[in-house]
């Protein structure tokens, strides 16, 4: 269609009309160039209006929903009218080849990337709301980790899935870009297999990571034992996990390492946990005495330390000189019975000494036909005369 044509040339001076420039008359510029400077300000004002319409409704309803829905459209709701203001602009302007492609192109990528955008920010709000809401029972903290493990591993992946069709579907819209795809995918067989084989064992390791979200050996918070030392799951991505020790050191471990190897996870099932403390005594120790010093240990250990369940003293082996008494006691949580541990410890160490009579020592005895040790000194000791 000729631009000459348009009803919007009877609001332009004949010059604008008339003249010219890179195939499209002024006017057309001067629209277009209107169209470009006015479409954010313009996008700008609908999202505020729309966001504060929606704020109203949300306000009506009991759920929460609604409001994440108007957080994570803050954002992408610009981009969404700036591309209905941009084609929709442009339309009257009737632009010529190749500036209608272009602004065309524009249009459509300016609204996959808000849709994108809005997906990812809605994933990332929905876990965090559903995140909340499991955790708000004491109670459930088994199932709270669980739920937020499969959220973290499954936000990763459906965030990546959106991205990579999001690219795709811009970029098919180019048709320099199209043709060297496909020129690429039709000469690169021997390439591509490469770049599959290399890409092997990334595919592997995510496809690690949403086993793990599945089967769920670990979950975020579980206590484990890793290097010979214990530590809690900090993070958990696609392809890693992030394990924090006692002493603040982190160690990165690839996720395959959790589902090919055997490893000591201290939360799975009950919370309760059994500790023990050895002391090795003298036989002559009154180990009821230890006991009932046990049981004291235990009535005076500060409140949540330990659960009441189990507190016990045994004999559990006698050796050359000494015998081994163990101390078991339960306590829910790994720091509490480490905590725990210690104080039994430290208490024993401390009964013991004030009686050190039962602390391990070292006897002698002499052989028999030979007279004893203390014999023979009072024997050296007596005068020449009474040995005669």
């Amino acid at each position: 269609m000729d631009p000459r044509a348009s009803p919007l040339t009877h609001w332009f001076p004949p010059f604008l009309t008339e003249h010219a420039l890179w195939g499209m008359y002024l006017w057309q510029w001067l629209g277009l160039l209107v169209v470009v400077v006015a479409t954010p300000f313009l996008a700008s004002l609908l999202q505020a209006l729309a966001l504060a319409v929606g704020g109203r409704l949300a306000r009506l309803t009991l759920t929460t929903w609604d409001d994440d829905l108007l957080s994570s459209s803050r954002g992408p709701t610009r981009l969404l009218w700036a591309a209905a203001f941009l084609f929709g602009g442009t339309r009257p302007l009737l632009l010529r080849e190749p500036t209608e492609t272009v602004v065309e192109v524009l249009a459509r990528a300016l609204v996959v990337v808000s849709v994108g955008w809005f997906l990812v920010r809605f994933l990332r709000q929905a876990a965090i709301h559903i995140g909340t809401q499991v955790t708000k029972d004491p109670k459930e903290a088994a199932r709270a980790r669980a739920v937020q493990t499969q959220l973290a591993v499954l936000r990763a992946v459906f965030e990546a899935a959106i991205w990579v069709i999001g690219a795709a579907l811009v970029l098919i819209q180019f048709d320099v870009v199209k043709n060297v795809g496909v020129s690429l995918l039709a000469s690169a067989g021997i390439a591509g297999l490469a770049v599959g084989l290399a890409a092997q064992k990334s595919l592997s390791s995510v496809l690690a990571g949403i086993q793990l979200s599945v089967t769920q050996p670990i979950r975020i918070g579980d206590v484990v034992i890793l290097e010979g030392d214990y530590g809690t799951v900090e993070d958990i991505s696609l392809t890693y996990v992030t394990v924090k020790f006692w002493d603040l050191r982190r160690l990165v471990v690839p996720i395959s390492y959790f589902l090919e190897k055997p490893f000591q996870n201290w939360s799975r099932g009950e919370p309760r946990l059994l500790g023990t403390v050895t002391v090795d005594v003298d036989y002559t120790a009154d180990v009821g005495a230890l006991r009932q010093k046990l049981k004291q240990v235990m009535a005076a250990a500060p409140e949540g330390m330990w659960d009441g369940a189990v507190a016990m003293l045994q004999v559990v082996d006698s050796l050359d000189r000494t015998i081994r008494v163990r101390a078991l006691v339960s306590a829910m949580g790994p720091e509490k019975l480490w905590d725990l541990r210690c104080l039994v410890r430290e208490q024993l160490v401390a009964f013991l000494v004030e009686h050190p009579d039962w602390l391990p020592r070292t006897r002698a005895s002499a052989p028999q036909g030979t007279p004893s040790a203390a014999v023979q000194v009072a024997s050296a000791a007596a005068p020449s005369s009474e040995r005669r």
